[in-house]
């Protein structure tokens, strides 16, 4: 007996390798290819060059201020 999704992941492998004439030097390169164009997809986020990034009230200041903020002065740790 063979296993139903077995049989469906060869049969995807067969459909692919025939889209691509059995080449996988061509598979590969359309592989990169569709890899750079999402990564270029992802830095190109849709933000209005007027609007200033917005931050939590905390985020605004590094992490040694906001300790030396909370900390009673004279004690050390």
């Amino acid at each position: 007996m063979i296993d139903s999704i077995v049989q469906e992941v060869r049969e995807a492998r067969a459909q692919i390798a025939e889209e691509f004439g059995y080449d996988r030097a061509r598979f590969w390169a359309w592989a990169r290819d569709q890899q750079e164009a999402e990564r270029k997809a992802q830095h190109q986020l849709p933000t209005s060059p007027h609007k200033s990034l917005e931050t939590t009230g905390g985020a605004a200041e590094s992490p040694v201020t906001r300790k030396r903020r909370t900390r009673p002065s004279g004690v050390s740790v």
